[in-house]
């Protein structure tokens, strides 16, 4: 477990030690007990019947974002290379399948398949950790090109990390007022 995680999962905890009847002290134990066992499967307080498992559930999902996030951004700078699947060079597909797969999380093998898991997101609603799609170099409706959010401005600017044919992995930005912003068809979240 990460030192994030913990910090997370406890801030959540004293906010709701602070905002309701449970003790700051059952708030502190819930953390530890969440520390020492490395996950939180179901988590309750006894006080006014509340549960945590939802807000755990959340902290859970906002943390693996970030760890998939730090993972992907150990391979900048990798080449391009359509069909390669990792880790020595990727296409766009490849190298969204390799990230996930290192967490357990199975994706399909072209980034056609993989706009079909999860479970479709808003566009005022993606987050750091999700799929974000484009269609290909020739334009269209058709899903050609994914990449992973890994940062969401206020202003709904998404920029992603992805398999550029040019530059290899990259970052670039959506809204970009040109070719992402032309091609791009929706985000899943694979969480």
């Amino acid at each position: 477990m990460t030192i994030r995680r913990i910090i997370s999962i406890a801030a959540l905890l004293f906010f709701a030690a602070t905002t309701t009847d449970m003790s700051v002290d059952a708030a502190e134990d819930t953390v530890a007990e969440i520390g020492d066992a490395g996950y939180a499967p179901f988590v309750s307080a006894d006080y006014d019947d509340i549960i945590f498992t939802d807000i755990l559930k959340s902290v859970a999902a906002e943390t693996k974002a970030f760890e998939v996030i730090d993972y992907a951004k150990g391979f900048l700078g990798t080449p391009y290379r359509r069909g390669s699947k990792g880790p020595k060079s990727f296409d766009c597909s490849g190298f969204t399948s390799y990230i996930f797969r290192r967490f357990d999380i199975n994706l399909g093998a072209s980034s056609r398949s993989q706009y079909l898991d999860g479970t479709y997101i808003d566009d005022s609603d993606v987050r750091p950790g999700d799929l974000v799609f484009f269609s290909g170099r020739r334009g269209g409706k058709t899903v050609g090109h994914v990449g992973i959010a890994v940062d969401v401005a206020p202003d709904g600017r998404i920029t992603f990390i992805h398999a550029a044919t040019s530059g290899g992995i990259r970052y670039d930005t959506y809204p970009d007022d040109g070719y992402y912003s032309n091609r791009y068809i929706g985000a899943r979240r694979v969480f």
